[in-house]
Order: C-alpha cells, then structure tokens, then sequence
C-alpha cells in the first residue's frame, strides 16, 4: 500500500522544483537588491521550500483520495446490497473509479493492490483493510475499516452502515467547503497585503529608479529591503497559518 502521508519525487519533479527556486531567488534578489549574487543566500533554504512543495502535493492527494473514497463506499454499498462480497465490491469499484478519475486515480491503484492480496494472496479482507486504512492516515478510512469490522462480527447492515459513513464524508466536505468560502476572502485581504510591497518596489524600480536608488547603494537602504522580505516572508507564513482549518 502507498502511504498518503509520504510522497517521493521523481527526478523530471526534483529538476523542475529546483529550477523554480533558483528563478525565484534570481527574481528577488535582482528587485530587493538589484544584484543576483544575493539569490545564494535562498541555497540553504532550497530543501525547506522542496519540502513545503511536498507537503502541498500531499496534502492534495489526499484530498483526492477521500473525495474518491467517498465515491467507492457508495459502490461498496450497492454491490453489497445486491450480495456480492468485499473483495467483489472492491474489484467492481476499480474500473467505475478509473473511469470517473481517469488513470491519475489515486484510490483505484491502491484497491488493486489490495484485491490482489485477497484474491492472489488469500488474505483476509479485514487485515487488508486495516492495513489500506493504515496506509491512508485518513480518519475516514479508519471509520470504515473499523464499520467493516464490527458489522461482519456482529452481523449488522453493512448497506446502512456504509451508507451512512458516506453521508458523514460527505457533510464533512460540505462544511470544508463552506468554511474555504469564508477563509477565501480573508485569504484574498492577506494576499493583496503579501504582495503589495513587491508591487510597491517593483513599481519604483520601473517609473522612478531614481528615487528608490539609495536603498540599493546604502548599507542602511540594503538593511531596510532586507527588513521588507523578512516581512513579506512572516505575513505570508501568517497567512497560511490563519487559513489553515482542519475538520
């Protein structure tokens, strides 16, 4: 199974990432100190900035894979419902999810893997499973598995269980995107803050160079725009650190 909670570059991935950072710290160091030597100081950062592009990329993919999650446990429901098994309701629900996602499906691949144990490996549906779940690092699939567990125990409506576990998933994305709605616009007011002072320089620099001339030829000029990124760093970390609300 593929652990949601890591993810690996590839090598075209790396090359285009560190690329990115060297444009940018290219661009920076010319508007801030009119001097591209100053861009190496962004080297020692590279590694923290890949790792903040992984994170974003994770935390995508997980919000594709509980989208489509969602999506499967109604297909689980139905195939159920009609008296084919898990491991049946798990292969009936590959080909529906790759055609509704495409070959970029990220919960259709890891279904494969574990039909494949099941019906290759013989193992028991529930360990594989829990081990999925475990792979996820998604409450939601833990919920599932843990349904699963008990209602095969017991003997109680998997229909209904799966059924209702669906409905939760799906309240719980329709309060994530009301809550979005809400941190849009306050996200919008921190960005026009983030970016006006490099709006505010740039302009400078291009209708009145000689103006802002003596921030880049003085100590004191080249220690103030050095306060100005520093800055623009911190309400940027602010902004992404208010905006962050997790369900």
């Amino acid at each position: 199974m593929t652990d949601l909670r890591k993810y690996r570059f590839s090598k075209k991935e790396n090359i285009i990432i560190f690329c990115c950072i060297a444009l940018a710290g290219l661009a920076v160091s010319y508007l801030i100190y009119r001097n591209i030597i100053f861009a190496l100081v962004i080297i020692p950062f590279a590694p923290k900035l890949r790792e903040f592009v992984r994170e974003a990329v994770i935390e995508r993919r997980r919000r594709r894979y509980i989208i489509e999650f969602k999506d499967f446990l109604f297909m689980a429901s139905t195939a159920i419902g009609a008296g084919r098994s898990m491991k049946d309701a798990i292969k009936e629900s590959i080909p529906s999810l790759s055609g509704i996602y495409g070959k970029s499906s990220i919960l259709a691949g890891e279904l494969m893997k574990a039909y494949e144990r099941m019906e290759t490996g013989g193992e028991n549906d529930v360990r594989v499973l829990a081990d999925l779940a475990a792979a996820s690092g998604l409450e939601d699939v833990y919920d599932f598995v843990t349904i699963y567990t008990i209602c095969k125990s017991t003997g109680a409506s998997l229909v209904t269980a799966l059924n209702k576990a669906a409905n939760v998933i799906m309240d719980k994305m329709t309060i994530e995107r009301e809550i979005d709605e809400l941190v849009r616009r306050k996200k919008s007011e921190g960005m026009v803050i983030f970016v006006m002072p490099v709006l505010i320089i740039l302009f400078l620099n291009l209708c009145a160079p000689d103006y802002i001339a003596p921030l880049y030829e003085t100590l004191a000029g080249r220690l103030i725009m050095s306060f100005v990124a520093v800055s623009v760093i911190g309400i940027y970390a602010l902004i992404q650190k208010v905006i962050k609300v997790e369900i």
